[in-house]
């Protein structure tokens, strides 16, 4: 076993899954803190979940000696697999456009810019990301990850010293779009949602790198640091809560000089995500004999741009629970798999 490769698979687990929607908060805040008492409950099945979920894949992948997620679905679902690659290619597309939206969310609220800046700027960054053939996505997580991960942990770390008593005991918000109010079902759909894009990460890299051990681990720091950050967020007045980046409004409140360092965290968090999504996808498209990868990830921005103007909190209370809802059958197939 190579613990410097399993190191560098955990770590770009955390770099696919930490994207604006986590980093922010928000999911966070719909999934979990709106649950109120069940929250930390329902953050424990879901790391454990997670944990399960992530290494399994990997040692399938492993097994069945796949080189995209592509071979991963022919092998896992037969007949099924071309609804499911249709509907884990629509993911992707819809996760791009959340980190875009998170993007323009972020230079709006924190700078008074115009959010088409913010979606632009992402966009270019995700798009040279994806370039050669991975290469650019593995350094961009392994040079932005951890410095990402410290600053988040950081800044959920004072929250939680700064307030003893967290507030979704008195009066959490209510869910909304597609989200449930029951703890078990908002666990498994926050799993089987960023499973997805997890999913195209394990089933893409090439065996040599193994990796398991290094699966699991990523996903079970990603549990962990998510109870923490649910703790942090519990600490939130409603106003908080309701704020496009909760996070962030946590931080400015209660520490406010981790606030530039925080800023530079969640967007160094989208822009990783995004181009993980991005590569994903054009890599999936430029096996077509008509279009390049860098053609596909050029057209694929292109058409996000719009669906990333319809609002950061309204894709992730819409687009995250609709492929949790699907993705759930997926799950189990790949956690229950023994052959």
């Amino acid at each position: 076993m190579n613990l410097r490769d399993e190191l560098a698979l955990a770590v770009a687990v955390v770099g696919t899954m930490v994207g604006a929607g986590f980093a922010s908060g928000q999911e966070l805040v719909r999934f979990f803190v709106t649950l109120g008492p069940p929250a930390p409950a329902a953050v424990v099945l879901m790391a454990m979940l997670l944990t399960l979920a992530t290494a399994q894949v990997r040692r399938l992948a492993l097994k069945w000696h796949t080189n995209s997620y592509g071979d991963f679905l022919v092998v896992l679902l037969g007949k099924w697999v071309k609804p499911a690659d249709l509907a884990t290619g629509t993911f992707l597309f819809g996760g791009l456009a959340i980190m875009l939206a998170g993007s323009g969310a972020l230079v709006k609220e924190h700078f008074g810019l115009a959010p088409v800046i913010g979606v632009l700027a992402c966009g270019l960054l995700a798009f040279l990301a994806s370039l050669g053939k991975g290469r650019g996505l593995l350094l961009v997580n392994a040079l932005l990850v951890p410095f990402m991960i410290i600053i988040i942990t950081a800044a959920a770390l004072a929250a939680v010293f700064s307030r003893p008593e967290p507030f979704y005991n008195l009066s959490p918000p209510p869910p909304v779009g597609l989200i449930s109010n029951n703890w078990i079902i908002n666990a498994c759909l926050y799993v089987t949602y960023n499973m997805v894009g997890i999913t195209v990460l394990l089933t893409s890299l090439p065996s040599s790198c193994k990796g398991v051990l290094g699966a699991g681990t990523g996903g079970l720091f990603l549990g962990i640091l998510a109870y923490l950050l649910v703790n942090a967020l519990g600490r939130l007045s409603p106003a908080g809560l309701q704020s496009e980046i909760p996070l962030l409004y946590l931080v400015a409140g209660l520490q406010p000089g981790l606030m530039h360092a925080y800023i530079l965290a969640l967007w160094l968090a989208l822009v990783t995500t995004a181009a993980s999504n991005l590569y994903g996808l054009a890599t999936r498209l430029g096996q077509m004999p008509f279009l390049t990868t860098w053609q596909a990830a050029l057209a694929i921005l292109v058409l996000a741009f719009p669906l990333a103007g319809w609002g950061f909190i309204n894709l992730i209370s819409w687009i995250y629970p609709f492929f949790g809802y699907l993705g759930l059958f997926l799950l189990l197939l790949a956690v229950t798999c023994r052959f």
